[in-house]
């Protein structure tokens, strides 16, 4: 971990941290109801991120999945990241959990080679 930065929303204070995570990139929907992924599934994963299913990447090493969301006062994920659907790629962000999920705020990403 790189980083770390303190946040406020309305009564409640959190702690975000920095990091770097390498995974696959998967819609949650299918990835959870029908344990589906990877290249196959791509197209049907970038349709349904594009309707707004959320998208997430799931590091298998550590058998842990982040939930992604735009970064700080941007509206969205880049276009280019969801079209990366079922590859592997390398996103650097802010990590935060509540409520027993973990999200990860991007900041920047590659495809892993």
């Amino acid at each position: 971990m790189s980083g770390l930065s303190r946040g406020r929303c309305a009564s409640f204070a959190f702690l975000f941290v920095l990091v770097t995570i390498t995974g696959e990139l998967v819609e949650t929907y299918c990835w959870l109801t029908h344990q589906v992924g990877g290249p196959a599934h791509a197209k049907c994963g970038i349709e349904c991120a594009k309707r707004g299913v959320p998208v997430a990447v799931y590091d298998a090493k550590e058998h842990k999945t982040y939930v992604l969301m735009p970064g700080h006062n941007i509206k969205t994920l880049p276009p280019q990241l969801i079209e990366a659907m079922g590859k592997q790629i390398s996103i650097t962000g802010e990590v935060t959990a509540r409520g027993g999920s973990t999200f990860l705020a991007v900041q920047s990403w590659q495809l892993k080679r």
